[in-house]
């Protein structure tokens, strides 16, 4: 029996292709159902990419635009017209776009539907709540302080700072 590496998304990645799959929901929604589905999936999303920009000190995106996104993806589709319909979709490609950094985003997208593949069974999540859930529960996890950046670690979990002399090391 071989042994499965598990696919890892940073949490651009993951932001860039649940961006760019909303924005086609979003454009594809044929029925009411459809885009109001689409609708609450592109707020969650914003909500947690905000918090993660926040958390992370990303760049991308800028307060006044995800203000925007949120306040007209929250409207259940109520006074939402094409016009607007239209923006959220082509914001959503261009944050994903710079998220994604330079990045194919065919590829992204592959290796994002292989992890959530590996994932999802247990979860019963569609691919974009997945997206949204991992980039909350990573986010959570990365160390704010500059000298850790990049790194990960679970907030729960107490750290053990040796004792200068031969005392039982204490937790955090």
């Amino acid at each position: 029996m071989g042994v499965s590496i598990p696919i890892r998304l940073t949490l651009a990645e993951s932001g860039a292709v649940a961006l760019a799959e909303i924005a086609h929901d979003l454009d594809a929604a044929l029925d009411a159902m459809a885009f109001l589905v689409a609708l609450d999936n592109n707020h969650r999303l914003w909500l947690t990419l905000s918090d993660v920009a926040h958390r992370c000190g990303w760049r991308a995106p800028d307060r006044r635009l995800a203000s925007f996104v949120t306040a007209t993806s929250c409207q259940a589709g109520r006074g939402v017209d094409d016009e607007a319909v239209e923006a959220l979709i082509g914001i959503n490609l261009d944050v994903a776009t710079e998220l994604a950094a330079g990045q194919d985003m065919d590829t992204i997208r592959r290796r994002a539907l292989l992890a959530w593949r590996e994932a999802a069974p247990s979860h019963g999540l569609d691919m974009e709540r997945w997206l949204i859930g991992e980039m909350a529960r990573k986010s959570r996890m990365v160390v704010s302080d500059v000298s850790h950046a990049g790194r990960y670690r679970p907030e729960a979990r107490p750290r053990i700072i040796p004792a200068p002399t031969s005392a039982p090391p204490r937790l955090l």
